[in-house]
């Protein structure tokens, strides 16, 4: 009897150790949690920013093109239909189609 009467003294004790135990892991798993989902967003964010950098390097590499004669003659005349002074411009249409009757 004694000995049950000691197991019953004790079980606050053990109540209060695994009370104590279940506050301390959920103290720990929260800020755990939390950092994951940190870690997760910076990556996501390099990632994003690689991808931007990217096309600033594209986008300055047409900026530099751009800023050529050759290029602003070739687009004026492409995209314009702009000559030089004395030059001529002519367009060639396509061949008409022969339909069947």
């Amino acid at each position: 009897m004694s000995r049950t009467v000691g197991w019953r003294s004790s079980l606050p004790l053990v109540a209060i150790v695994c009370a104590a135990i279940v506050v301390l892991v959920s103290l720990a798993v929260l800020p755990v949690r939390s950092w994951m989902a940190q870690r997760e967003s910076t990556q996501q964010t390099q990632e994003d920013l690689a991808r931007v950098e990217g096309e600033v390097a594209e986008l300055r590499t047409k900026l530099d093109l751009l800023q050529t004669d050759g290029e602003v003659e070739r687009m004026a005349r492409e995209n314009f239909d702009l000559v030089f002074p004395g030059e001529e411009s002519y367009r060639i249409l396509p061949a008409a189609e022969t339909g069947s009757p």
